[in-house]
């Protein structure tokens, strides 16, 4: 009778030891629906719509920046600069051969008579920019130009086309509104074609295009080949 009684009493002992552990390993949101058997399990509404996904094709936000982006360089096509033009064919008199208007700012053509250097002057020029050889022209165009009111700038070409170095010369010349009007010569306009063709394909002109537009200033023949070559077009 005495083991019995010892052992009813340990079994009653160890009871709420034993609750004590199930209940900690039991989790808390389980022992509260054990404790209220009738509290609402918690639903996700299926009629809730669903967070959309991201747009692939939104643009993405533009990065921010402190400084303003540098402005695009006007070139000579910009009539916004609202510098002095140059003259047009028929008010240029005939001491420029081949003279032609490329652009709004930039007349071009071939020898130019000495004795009527004054005269670019009086018709508006500014800089006179001359592809001549020094052997090639009047022997003191430069003084003369200069002793005028004008800039003088020689850019030799001895080759059948200029150089990239020389075209990118041009191109800082040409896109400084501080030049405007250009005059820009050689002996016959052959090389001023040149230039030009190889100068508008360096600013995105389709070659074919660049080229055409040599021809109208005087680009020949005789130097097409070299341009053509230089902007990787077939040849003549």
């Amino acid at each position: 009778m005495k083991t019995k009684k010892r052992k009813s009493l340990l079994r009653a002992a160890m009871v709420p030891v034993t609750a004590v552990a199930m209940s900690a390993a039991v989790p808390a949101a389980s022992r509260a629906q054990a404790t209220n058997p009738c509290a609402p399990a918690a639903v996700v509404n299926p009629c809730a719509p669903a967070a959309m996904p991201a747009n692939p094709c939104a643009p993405s936000a533009a990065p921010a920046t402190t400084a303003e982006a540098a402005p695009m360089a006007k070139g000579p096509y910009d009539t916004t600069v609202k510098a002095t033009q140059a003259p047009y064919g028929d008010k240029m008199p005939p001491i420029v051969d081949n003279y032609l208007r490329a652009t709004p700012y930039v007349g071009t053509g071939g020898f130019i008579d000495p004795t009527g250097i004054p005269m670019l002057k009086q018709l508006g020029f500014k800089t006179v920019v001359s592809l001549l050889k020094p052997d090639e022209g009047a022997p003191n165009e430069g003084d003369l130009v200069k002793k005028s009111g004008m800039n003088y700038i020689q850019i030799s070409v001895p080759t059948k086309a200029p150089t990239a170095e020389q075209v990118a010369e041009f191109a800082k010349i040409v896109e400084d509104p501080a030049n405007y009007p250009i005059l820009l010569h050689c002996e016959s306009s052959n090389r001023v074609g040149a230039m030009w063709a190889l100068y508008r394909a360096s600013k995105g002109v389709p070659p074919e295009i660049a080229v055409e537009e040599g021809r109208q200033i005087g680009l020949k023949t005789s130097r097409e080949p070299a341009v053509r070559e230089q902007l990787g077009m077939a040849p003549l």
